[in-house]
């Protein structure tokens, strides 16, 4: 096995996950990475910032030629989510917030990143990344959320759920905002100004959630593409419970 360039693969996970790999065009072996493996492929990514947290990293690597293929990142997960009153009723509810925290914390993982090199897209890694940490979950649940998850089903075909996520209101807001300037969910992708009118928009829309809030001091153009793929796919939250 040709493992990949500064990745500490303990030789008993390194047999977990490549004793019999899966073959497409080439084969292909996972194992644990380092964030150094994720920022090679982080620029792929279509949410431009990292993830707040970042507990585990995992690659995909071809072993024909040692390069990397895909990562994927688990990160501690956000303490509010709409989406887990329907995929564990009651299981991370409390009345008291502090006791809910922890509970979230302990039992709870977030998939936060799955970046597949374009090389390698369509060969099914991505799905198979997935399936090689829910066999073996740091958590005995798992979450993800994802704004192209109806596009691009790997999470499902992984074994999660899907659990639709209701549109925000930060996103009706945006939108008709748009619609007052005469402008299109499309506009968001040319060149915006910092002094443009809808630029105060913008800053406001990426205020109003977590997954946004370190941008919205950023660039505008930044702002604006993370607006325009959230208005163009609303995201699908997934979940899995182990065994």
């Amino acid at each position: 096995m040709h493992s990949h360039p500064g990745t500490l693969v303990p030789e008993h996970i390194r047999e977990r996950f490549t004793g019999n790999p899966e073959h497409g065009p080439r084969p292909i072996s996972f194992g644990e990475g380092t964030t150094d493996d994720y920022a090679r492929l982080a620029r792929l990514h279509y949410r431009a910032a990292a993830p707040a947290t970042i507990v585990r990293v995992m690659i995909a690597t071809d072993e024909s030629t040692g390069e990397l293929a895909g990562v994927m990142l688990t990160s501690r997960p956000t303490l509010n989510g709409s989406w887990r009153r329907l995929a564990w009723p009651g299981r991370f509810e409390a009345k008291n917030k502090s006791a809910q925290a922890r509970r979230i914390n302990d039992e709870l993982r977030t998939i936060s990143r799955v970046i597949i090199d374009p090389r390698y897209r369509g060969t099914g890694i991505a799905r198979r990344l997935v399936r090689v940490y829910l066999d073996t979950p740091d958590t005995s649940c798992t979450e993800a959320v994802a704004a192209m998850g109806p596009v691009c089903p790997f999470f499902e075909r992984a074994g999660m759920t899907a659990y639709p996520i209701a549109d925000p209101a930060r996103n009706d807001r945006l939108r008709r905002r748009l619609d007052a300037l005469r402008l299109t969910v499309d506009d968001l992708l040319k060149p915006i100004e910092a002094e443009s009118k809808l630029a105060g928009s913008l800053r406001s829309w990426a205020k109003q959630s977590a997954a946004t809030r370190r941008i919205a001091e950023g660039e505008i153009p930044q702002i604006a593409r993370a607006a325009a793929c959230a208005l163009i796919a609303p995201p699908t939250a997934y979940a899995h419970t182990a065994g």
